[in-house]
């Protein structure tokens, strides 16, 4: 099934819901007549921040991929920013999500001049835990920090050249069934001195515990991170990425296409660990989101399947 996903980094348990409809009307011309008007409904959603939400809409236009333009309201000069959605037999389908560390209240988001979603933004009670690293993994050299800045931008210049199609042909699933150890958005205080955020999921795994991939997609990244050790990154195409970290071996390629349920490499505790797992990470349009909301919504893009 071809699908429009719209990327832009959201939040929310999924507690989504549809508040109102407004309309808007496009009188349509063909060689110079006037047809029946196209009437752009508006949907109202709210959404916690670092989650996603899928979200269809009817237009009237020809197959293929357009833009999206949000704009935050709460601002005297609104941020916009344009996002790639896709568009299929006159439908359009995206996955909106919002950044974590996301402030706003609300966006308003227009599609070919009409407004066609109001976001309503709330705010998620993540919850807090202490960790114990090696201390060079928490202050580092110049070394070490000159290498996290260059790895830093590897992987930026890696999640801005997505693939301009979709790789899925499936919903999401978890790479393992095991127990989570860390949820995505726990705000973490390494050896009682340096905070920062979780921004992935933690699934416990031994030492070579096999990998799965979640979806289908193509490998961009397999290599060794100075945080998070052996990597593994998928990009799912239109901004949608998957990531495995930790992992003590790597098998696959940058280059190769796998699908769901292959495995990409072994469990391990490589980079800034206190043991072995699984870190399951989720890219949207740039942002890092909770990859179970990805897996809960994506269900319904496949839902007529």
């Amino acid at each position: 099934m071809k699908l429009l996903i719209f990327l832009f980094v959201f939040s929310s348990c999924s507690h989504i819901g549809f508040i109102s409809n407004h309309n808007e009307t496009e009188s349509i011309r063909i060689e110079g007549e006037t047809t029946e008007s196209f009437h752009y409904e508006m949907q109202t959603i709210e959404i916690f921040n670092g989650k996603v939400k899928y979200i269809e809409f009817p237009v009237d236009v020809n197959d293929g991929t357009y833009n999206i333009a949000c704009s935050e309201q709460n601002f005297t000069k609104p941020k916009e920013q344009n996002y790639e959605i896709l568009v299929e037999g006159k439908k359009a389908f995206f996955y909106y999500s919002e950044s974590y560390f996301s402030q706003a209240k609300k966006h308003l988001c227009k599609f070919k001049g009409h407004q066609v979603l109001e976001v309503l933004v709330k705010q998620y009670p993540y919850k807090e835990e202490s960790l114990n690293v090696p201390k060079g993994k928490v202050t580092l050299s110049k070394k070490d920090l000159d290498r996290v800045i260059r790895e830093r931008k590897i992987t930026e210049e890696l999640y801005a050249n997505s693939a301009p199609t979709m790789y899925i042909n499936a919903p999401f699933v978890k790479p393992l069934k095991s127990f989570i150890t860390s949820r995505y958005g726990k705000r973490r205080l390494f050896n009682n001195k340096k905070r920062s955020q979780h921004l992935g999921n933690d699934f416990r795994a031994g030492v070579g515990v096999p990998i799965p991939t979640s979806n289908r997609g193509k490998v961009i990244f397999a290599g060794n991170l100075f945080y998070t050790g052996n990597v593994v990154i998928i990009d799912h195409g239109l901004n949608v990425f998957t990531f495995y970290g930790h992992l003590s071996k790597i098998m696959t390629n940058v280059g190769d296409i796998v699908n769901q349920g292959d495995i990409i490499g072994l469990a391990g505790k490589t980079g800034r660990v206190s043991g072995p797992h699984l870190h399951w990470g989720v890219k949207i349009n740039g942002e890092n989101v909770d990859g179970f909301s990805l897996v809960t919504e994506s269900k319904k893009q496949f839902s007529e399947l």
